[in-house]
């Protein structure tokens, strides 16, 4: 009995330090449903966007799901920032606090920082706890090109 309590005590150990290697994490709001996610997209998520001549194609977005008090959110958030800049105009990146929220919810995000690369509403890269973002923006590039 004494073997099984030690064992199980590792187990939740490496678990959980498993989940602080990997970034902030917390369980989304099971309660929520991606159709009430959609309706209350707009109240929860904050766009940062520029306002540009060229029109912003509606096939590309990108989500970015963190909170203020995660420090892997806020070693990312020049990054983000950096990316916003790079696509002002081109792909908006939505800028989303609090990953229980319906946006959340409906991608089944439950670590942050995580980023999202949606092509016509359709997931085709997620990121976790990503410091470069190197490869989010070739991928990023690849399908403007292919427009």
């Amino acid at each position: 009995m004494q073997m099984i309590k030690k064992l199980l005590a590792i187990i939740v150990l490496v678990m959980v330090a498993s989940l602080s290697i990997a970034g902030c994490t917390s369980s989304p709001n099971s309660n929520q449903t991606a159709s009430s996610a959609s309706q209350k997209a707009s109240s929860t998520a904050h766009t940062t966007t520029s306002a540009a001549a060229t029109p912003v194609p509606p096939h590309l977005r990108v989500l970015f799901f963190y909170e203020t008090n995660c420090p892997y959110c806020q070693a990312l958030e020049p990054n983000v920032t950096k990316l916003q800049k790079t696509y002002a105009g081109k792909v908006p990146v939505q800028s989303i606090e609090n990953y229980a929220s319906p946006l959340a919810s409906q991608y089944k995000v439950s670590s942050v920082p995580t980023l999202i690369l949606l092509n016509n509403g359709h997931e085709v890269g997620r990121w976790v706890d990503v410091t470069n973002t190197t490869r989010i923006s070739a991928q990023i590039n690849s399908l403007l090109r292919a427009r």
